[in-house]
């Protein structure tokens, strides 16, 4: 990009031209126009923007179709570059992080302390089953004779049935225990974050950080909306006059006191601060 810069600088030396006097004629900034010469299309807010740019500055320095062609098939191809080198280094880092991804939610779906927990009850009810056969047996055992011991044999056959009848009662009160601490993890669980909405009054672009990194950047046109569930502090850049309206949890958020740079709307959005 930056060959193609040096292409348009030298150009528009060669006819003698200030980038104050393009940016007059133009109606482009002139910090644009300095960073394409300079080959710097980060600053540049947006593809769209930047491909304009470049047709109409090249337009402006008497540059022929063909080769403005060109120069947006060359900045094209770059940015296809771009794009194929970031995916393989996301992919590199996806790679890595797989395993220890793959463990740390194996391991947030189901804790040690179930595996423990599920064993506990598992012996306490293999051992209550083991007594209460033995019980059984043990009310089953002959007498010596129908006439010695019928008072002891009935209360042996009492005692021992109400055992069983504790022993069933004590397994479905740890079951339903056990049931009801797993409803409570998946109702967590099924928690969602709140929503940032972004909602474009007329066609506008819209650029949204978080930490530095870039969770949106794009048009937003007439009508169409835009949801991000997070609750993280974020960095929302727009045009301004603010063409959006954007509400988070379906409270209204103004931005337009947000900070304005160059006809750049910036405003930092905490969601402690917000809700």
């Amino acid at each position: 990009m930056k060959d193609i810069g040096n292409f348009l600088r030298e150009r528009r030396e060669a006819r003698g031209i200030s980038l104050i006097e393009v940016e007059k004629d133009l109606k482009i900034r002139k910090k644009y126009l300095q960073a394409l010469e300079e080959g710097n299309i980060d600053a540049i807010p947006g593809k769209t923007y930047l491909i304009g740019y470049l047709r109409n500055y090249s337009k402006y320095l008497g540059i022929d179709d063909e080769n403005i062609n060109l120069i947006i098939q060359t900045y094209n191809d770059l940015r296809k570059q771009k794009a194929s080198l970031e995916k393989t280094k996301e992919n590199n880092v996806y790679l890595k992080t797989k395993d220890r991804s793959i463990f740390e939610k194996k391991k947030f779906f189901f804790p040690i302390k179930y595996v423990y927990l599920t064993s506990f009850v598992l012996i306490i009810f293999i051992g209550l089953l083991l007594l209460s056969r033995s019980l059984k047996e043990a009310q089953d055992f002959p007498v010596p004779s129908p006439e010695i011991g019928n008072e002891t044999d009935i209360n042996i056959g009492e005692e021992a049935s109400d055992i069983s009848t504790l022993t069933e009662e004590f397994i479905e009160s740890e079951a339903e225990a056990i049931i009801a601490e797993y409803s409570t993890e998946d109702s967590v669980l099924a928690e969602k974050l709140p929503a940032l909405k972004l909602i474009a009054n007329d066609k506008a672009w819209v650029k949204i950080l978080s930490e530095d990194k870039v969770i949106f950047e794009g048009i937003l046109f007439e009508d169409e909306e835009y949801f991000w569930e997070t609750d993280q502090v974020l960095e929302i850049i727009t045009e301004y006059p603010t063409k959006i309206e954007v509400y988070y949890d379906d409270e209204s958020i103004e931005i337009s006191k947000g900070t304005i740079d160059n006809y750049l709307l910036k405003y930092n959005f905490n969601p402690t601060q917000n809700i």
